[in-house]
């Protein structure tokens, strides 16, 4: 069976998630450089999530793609840094409303500040209408699992 490029075989540094992972590593190595500490990258991305106000747990597991358990953990983690606060949803007392600290709201700032100079960084090199489009087609890929519309 031949491939979209038609070669027989994939050659696996040149598939598509691999190409993938490699322009995406700029963005993880300059948020590395700058890190914060007890963070990882996936981190910046959850935190990114919460709003001013606070999230409920539920709806933060939701929104990251993450099981409540898997968010839990996340929250725990970043509890025990001092970059989150986890309270009793005043509203629900069966649910609980997850809000960031300064550290918590500087670590997300730090983290949308990288992700704009990375994307600013892609138009420079691809030109703005080749930039556009990538971010289009990936923006359909996704919406391929996505279970919602992209509101994007």
């Amino acid at each position: 069976m031949k491939n979209v490029n038609g070669e027989s075989q994939i050659d696996m540094q040149l598939s598509m998630p691999a190409l993938l992972i490699g322009a995406f590593e700029n963005f993880r190595t300059a948020l590395n450089a700058a890190s914060l500490p007890g963070l990882r990258p996936s981190h910046y991305r959850v935190m990114a999530l919460i709003p001013a106000e606070g999230l409920k747990l539920s709806e933060l597991a939701r929104r990251a793609d993450i099981t409540k358990p898997g968010i839990g953990q996340f929250i725990a983690h970043l509890q025990r840094e001092g970059y989150v606060v986890l309270d009793r949803n005043p509203a629900d007392n069966r649910s609980k409303i997850v809000t960031l600290t300064a550290s918590g709201v500087a670590a997300a700032d730090l983290s949308r500040q990288l992700i704009a100079e990375t994307e600013e960084h892609w138009a420079t090199i691809l030109g703005t209408d080749r930039y556009r489009e990538l971010r289009q087609t990936l923006l359909e890929l996704k919406a391929l699992s996505d279970p919602e519309p992209n509101k994007s």
